[in-house]
């Protein structure tokens, strides 16, 4: 674990148009305002889009599978800023949602919007934070920290009387039971998996 404390400093409320993309926009946003690290929270619709639904298989480093939707999607997300090379980087990862069908994931590439999109934006001071690229990871994470602080104390060595007790002993072997164990959940892994070339 890592962390690292700041506070909250200037707050924007941004409306983002129909047409408009909103990664592209929240990023030219950030850029203009100088926004070091923050977070934003959005909610509306997009028309279309692009998002990591999970990886293709759950490895490290993972190979990220896309899924596209179109059609107008309500959606909800959050995401961080954080400086790193180039500039600030901002993940988000957001639901959409139409018709009974749902997706969950990291926007990537393009987000049109819909209607419109309402964002929040709020900036943190004195954080010591950034994103780095991480080798065995392949991806860009957050290190927090002057020095990437690390935990004092460790599940291992605060013994038994600081374990979260929401689940009984033995719970996590066990094999979740009902159709979401098997036929749906294989359903919806079929339904979202890449076609093999």
């Amino acid at each position: 674990m890592q962390y690292a404390e700041g506070q909250v400093g200037r707050v924007f409320v941004v409306r983002i148009d129909d047409g408009e993309d909103v990664l592209a926009t929240i990023r030219t946003f950030i850029a203009e305002k100088n926004i070091a690290t923050g977070s934003v929270i959005f909610l509306g619709a997009l028309m279309d889009g692009r998002m990591v639904t999970g990886p293709e298989e759950p490895v490290i480093p993972p190979i990220p599978h896309f899924v596209m939707f179109e059609g107008g999607w309500e959606v909800f997300g959050i995401g961080t800023i954080y400086p790193g090379e180039g500039g600030p980087h901002v993940h988000i990862h957001a639901s959409v949602g139409r018709s009974g069908h749902a997706l969950t994931g990291c926007l990537r590439d393009q987000a049109t919007t819909y209607l419109i999109v309402e964002a929040i934006i709020q900036e943190f001071t004195g954080l010591s934070a950034r994103r780095e690229y991480d080798e065995k990871m392949q991806l860009h994470l957050p290190v927090l920290g002057d020095t990437g602080n690390k935990a004092q104390k460790t599940l291992e060595e605060s013994g038994p009387q600081d374990k979260e007790e929401d689940e009984p002993a033995g719970l996590k072997e066990q094999e979740p039971e009902g159709e979401l164990s098997g036929g749906l959940a294989e359903i919806i892994r079929d339904l979202t998996r890449k076609p093999t070339s």
